[in-house]
């Protein structure tokens, strides 16, 4: 029985676009979807169950893979309890995982703009962060709304 522990690799270069760069974009897009969506939803429910958002933070700093995602979950779980603890900061949080996301995304479309052109997964990719994206600057519109009515409700409480 042989194992071929021996064997030469072979020197062929690949059609694909290989660059270390580019395979870390690729990666972060797989993130940057699921995440803007869960940052859309976050962005919904925050005032009526913060909890969520710190589950969601949770989940960003379990499945993110590299040290910007569990940066970023952790600032989503800080930012989700001080929300928790003082009401009017609960937008914090799913701001926080909003904008997070976003510039992920963001830095994977530069990326993108630059190299892979040629790689079969540029435009699922591109999809991807674009997804994201959308999905994140939908969350950060809801999240002005939240903070516009609850401007709105201080000051008619004010009078």
């Amino acid at each position: 029985m042989s194992l071929n522990l021996n064997d030469k690799t072979s020197n062929t270069t690949s059609r694909y676009h290989t660059s270390v760069t580019y395979t870390e974009a690729v990666n972060d897009a797989q993130f940057v979807r699921p995440f803007g969506i869960a940052a859309l939803v976050a962005s919904i429910l925050m005032l009526f169950r913060p909890e969520i958002t710190i589950g969601i933070g949770a989940a960003v700093l379990g499945f993110g893979k590299t040290g910007y995602y569990r940066i970023l979950g952790l600032a989503v779980i800080i930012t989700s309890i001080i929300g928790i603890l003082i009401g009017p900061l609960r937008i914090l949080g799913s701001t926080v995982l909003c904008l997070g996301v976003a510039w992920k995304g963001i830095e994977v479309l530069n990326t993108l703009a630059k190299e892979g052109k040629d790689d079969p997964d540029w435009h699922d990719t591109r999809k991807r962060a674009i997804v994201g994206i959308v999905f994140s600057a939908i969350g950060v519109l809801i999240n002005a709304v939240w903070v516009t009515l609850l401007l709105i409700a201080l000051l008619r409480g004010i009078r």
